[in-house]
């Protein structure tokens, strides 16, 4: 749409004007005078009832094209608070205007309600940029239509140089409020006539306040008459000057050093009739300048910060060096590990099954029990050969639906005992960014753990789901802003545990019960605390004895793809 002319609605002569420069539009559009008439009778029916309601609103009178490169001429008032009764498409001089025109159209909008009246013009009236030019032209350059509209256009004229002259004096102001400097100007007496926010705020004074005294206690006493001579032998010379000064800062009650500006403004006569200025802190500059003469330590000092360090990198360098080299030594030793292992199972395995008559019970025994050594010891080597894989393999991230994960899992565990009579609850779970083994090792050993520990007089009930993480609940750090992180909570009916042993259960090889009562290794939880923490998460647990346990692993946002 383009604007040609706007007149505010405010009453019954704003009502006269803007029939005219509709009536003016229309034919300088090229209408009819019967046209010119029935378009401008519409605006001036809906320009009506916008008086009558009241609303301050304005019409502008405009050319729009549609996508048939049909041009119209557009009037909209514009205004209406909300959707007043009165401007119910059925109001009568609604539908008056309605069968005058093209088309109306009744728009909400965020400021309100616009009514549009479109008129169609003739195809054999073209309309060009240089047309609608000389449209605008002819209302901007063309004599008022009646001593109201000259009074009108003095009034928008007289507001727009206000409205300018406000804007500039607020820039002015904003500038110099946001410059990090205190800006300030005073007359040839001495008195202030202009001072910045920065001036005020550290100063802890008004502009009355800072005349009262001509600045004295601002300044530092020894400061202070100094300033005032220079300015006095300057207000003679008209040459600006500058010095450094101490200010008093009205929050600390210390003296800080300023560089002071001063630059005089003068009439064509060469009289000075005003002076302006600027204070910038050069505090830490004198310091620095003081440190640097009074202390020749200094530069030692810093050189042997340097050599720190140095001393402190290759410090991580070998502790880096050290950790990929312990972990280098778990995996190979635990994988040297099982070769023995291997034998001693196959050589019990030959007992049993080729010399078991050969044997008394006691020698069965004995076997058997080696045997179940071994197994042991081989779980134990497997899940420190798994501890000793879990390293960052951001490389090796994917896009993981954890919905298939946790049913995958749960094909793998079925033989485990008491599979078959668990209830499991899973919800929705997130679709995440991830290593795929890593993340299917913290669910395995989560909801084995689970199953190993349920209850043994009711039917196991094992809860899967995913929920904003808490805080204080999920015991995140106090850094951890909430709503940033989210949390999948594997809860389970099992025989629980006393959360005094709630750090002891992450670490290796920490079992709260016996083999002889659970089997494992102790490595279970402590693969899943690892997994956590590479994928940049925590995890921690809630729980009383007899009365089940909740894991909650705890993940940063950025970890979560969808939903």
């Amino acid at each position: 749409m383009h604007p040609i002319t706007s007149v505010a609605l405010d009453n019954e002569l704003d009502l006269i004007l803007a029939h005219k420069r509709t009536m003016k539009l229309a034919e300088l559009s090229g209408l009819s005078l019967s046209a010119q008439t029935t378009f401008a009778t519409a605006v001036s029916e809906i320009a009506r009832m916008a008086i009558d309601l009241g609303h301050g609103t304005a019409l502008t009178l405009a050319a729009d094209r549609s996508s048939g490169q049909i041009w119209y001429l557009v009037a909209c008032i514009s205004g209406f608070a909300g959707q007043p009764t009165g401007l119910s498409t059925q109001a009568e001089a609604v539908k008056y205007a309605r069968r005058l025109v093209s088309k109306l159209q009744v728009t909400e909008t965020g400021k309100g309600t616009d009514i549009s009246l479109y008129y169609k013009l003739p195809a054999s009236l073209p309309v060009s940029t240089s047309t609608l030019k000389i449209w605008m032209s002819a209302f901007h350059d063309d004599p008022p239509l009646s001593p109201y509209d000259e009074i009108k256009r003095k009034n928008i004229q007289l507001q727009e140089m206000a409205d300018r002259l406000r804007v500039s004096e607020n820039q002015y102001r904003t500038l110099t409020d946001s410059l990090p400097m205190m800006i300030f100007s005073f007359n040839p007496k001495g008195e202030l006539l202009y001072a910045n926010r920065w001036l005020i705020d550290f100063t802890g004074k008004t502009l009355p306040e800072l005349n009262e005294n001509r600045w004295e206690g601002i300044f530092h006493r020894e400061d202070y008459p100094v300033f005032w001579n220079q300015w006095v032998n300057h207000s003679f010379s008209g040459k600006p000057f500058r010095m450094e000064i101490r200010i008093g800062n009205a929050e600390t009650g210390k003296y800080i050093w300023h560089l002071a500006s001063l630059t005089p403004l003068v009439d064509a006569t060469n009289v000075i009739w005003h002076w302006t200025g600027f204070l910038v802190d050069i505090h830490a500059q004198k310091i620095v300048e003081q440190t640097l003469r009074d202390n020749e330590e200094l530069q030692a000092a810093r050189q042997q910060l340097e050599q720190y360090q140095l001393q402190l990198e290759q410090t991580i360098r070998d502790l880096h060096r050290s950790n990929d080299d312990l972990m280098h030594f778990a995996y190979v030793a635990s994988h040297d590990l099982q070769e023995p292992l291997r034998k001693v199972q196959t050589f019990g395995d030959v007992l049993m099954t080729q010399y078991a008559p050969a044997l008394d019970e006691y020698g069965v025994d004995v076997v058997r029990r080696m045997q179940a050594a071994a197994r042991r010891m081989q779980n134990l080597i497997q899940d420190l050969l798994t501890y000793s894989r879990l390293t960052p393999k951001q490389h090796d991230f994917k896009r993981i639906d954890l919905n298939k994960l946790v049913h995958s899992v749960l094909d793998d565990l079925e033989m485990m005992p008491r599979f078959s009579e668990t209830t499991f609850e899973v919800g929705t779970l997130p679709v995440v960014f991830g290593h795929p083994v890593q993340l299917g090792q913290l669910f395995q050993n989560l909801i084995a753990n689970a199953l190993k520990f349920a209850g043994k007089d009711k039917p196991p009930v094992i809860h899967i789901k995913s929920r904003p993480a808490d805080p204080e609940r999920d015991q995140l750090a106090a850094d951890h802003t909430p709503g940033q992180w989210f949390a999948i909570d594997f809860s389970d009916n099992g025989i629980g545990f006393d959360e005094q042993y709630l750090e002891r259960i992450f670490q290796l090889f920490q079992r709260l019960h016996g083999a002889n009562q659970y089997a494992g290794t102790g490595m279970g939880l402590a693969i899943c605390k690892k997994v956590v923490e590479l994928h940049g998460g925590t995890i921690t647990a809630r729980s009383q004895p007899g009365q089940g346990a909740t894991f909650t692993a705890c993940f940063p946002a950025s970890f979560q793809l969808t939903a």
